[in-house]
């Protein structure tokens, strides 16, 4: 399956804008995040040296976008050059990369803001009121297209969250974990992405999938989940058993609601199968070695392991991010990937920021100097 399912789906749709309106020369969809109140480039079409890719920003701190969340109501910049300044950073990159007048329009699904739809034009004074309403028709059917596709992985996350919280509510792992551990991993593919040439599509499905890990270890018994001390050989192995419980638990889901049809289900199985292997083979379950291991996979396992290791469990204290950091990457190119360890190196305020934003009440992470 293709990573740009759902932007080959826009691109198809604006190249059939642009056979009408060839001036019509960008189309591109930010997702908004609630938990966070940032809005995330999603999907980009238009010409290759003018996309507009990787990019995030607080809607709070875009007053304009923020009064169109509001209202629920589109606008048009007829002269993108005719504005207050300081012109935002967006809207100085339009122009400098040669559009001239824009429509955007927020996304709703459920009443809910899903992000914004922006269309771009390299003429000024071009969207007329026939072309406007000419637009709705193309901006539902893109909102059904991202709501399609967004909307039941949520769904498919609470629900399996709940299940799994349910079943495992003395776990030492918390909600708070597996959201940081989603986070974690959106920040390393968001590093890597300019290196290797991500997408921000990728990127959003990596941050969707990668909570929902483990969640085949719904299915360890308890005694092995909770002990405190080191597992047995064979407790060990019963444990490793969740990675293919977990595969058998999507599949089973994906079956029973018909959910085939989303974008990037790949991803999610790769997470969940492969996050437990080890860059130089020695993993499980399958013991992939090097690129063999998809690379949500090796990002995962990062992320992954970042948490565990600065978070205070009962067999443990919380370690630096320091410390862990410097054991990341002392097991780089042997456990993890050194690539997906390299972006954390000198981004540690970054990482407090995350285990701050989404942490529980008594889990604080001392500093080297502690």
């Amino acid at each position: 399956m293709s990573w740009d399912l759902v932007g080959e789906r826009i691109i198809h749709l604006h190249s059939e804008l642009r056979a009408s309106w060839p001036h019509l020369s960008r189309l591109a969809v930010a997702v908004y995040d609630h938990e966070t109140d940032r809005l995330n480039t999603f999907v980009n079409s238009g010409d290759g040296q003018r996309q507009l890719q990787n990019y995030s920003a607080k809607l709070s701190e875009v007053p304009s976008l923020k009064q169109l969340a509001e209202q629920h109501s589109p606008r048009i910049k007829q002269d993108l050059r005719d504005q207050p300044q300081p012109l935002s950073p967006h809207t100085q990159w339009l122009i400098e990369a040669g559009f001239a007048s824009s429509y955007t329009m927020p996304l709703y699904g459920n009443d809910h803001l899903i992000g914004f739809l922006f269309f771009d034009a390299d003429r000024s004074n071009y969207f007329t009121e026939t072309m406007v309403r000419y637009l709705a028709v193309y901006t539902e059917l893109i909102s059904a297209i991202i709501t399609n596709q967004l909307a039941p992985i949520y769904i498919l996350r609470g629900a399996l969250n709940t299940v799994r919280h349910l079943a495992l509510k003395r776990d030492s792992e918390t909600a708070c974990h597996i959201r940081r551990v989603g986070r974690y991993a959106q920040f390393i593919a968001f590093k890597l992405a300019p290196q290797i040439d991500l997408s921000d599509e990728y990127i959003e499905f990596v941050l969707q999938y990668a909570p929902m890990h483990d969640i085949g270890k719904i299915g360890v018994p308890d005694n092995i989940l909770l002990k405190r001390g080191e597992l047995s050989p064979d407790e060990y192995e019963a444990a490793k058993i969740h990675v293919l419980s977990g595969l058998e638990i999507i599949d089973s889901v994906v079956d029973e609601f018909d959910l085939g049809h989303l974008a990037h289900i790949d991803i999610l199985r790769n997470i969940i199968g492969t996050h437990h292997e080890r860059f130089d083979g020695t993993g499980y379950p399958n013991g992939l070695a090097g690129e063999a291991i998809p690379l949500e996979g090796r990002i995962t396992a990062v992320a992954d392991v970042l948490d565990a290791l600065t978070t205070r469990r009962s067999y443990k204290p919380a370690w630096s991010f320091e410390e862990a950091i410097d054991y990341l990457q002392a097991k780089s190119g042997s456990m993890f990937d050194p690539l997906c360890v390299a972006p954390l190196l000198d981004h540690i305020g970054e990482l407090r920021e995350i285990h701050d934003c989404f942490k529980d009440r008594d889990e604080d992470i001392p500093s080297a100097s502690d």
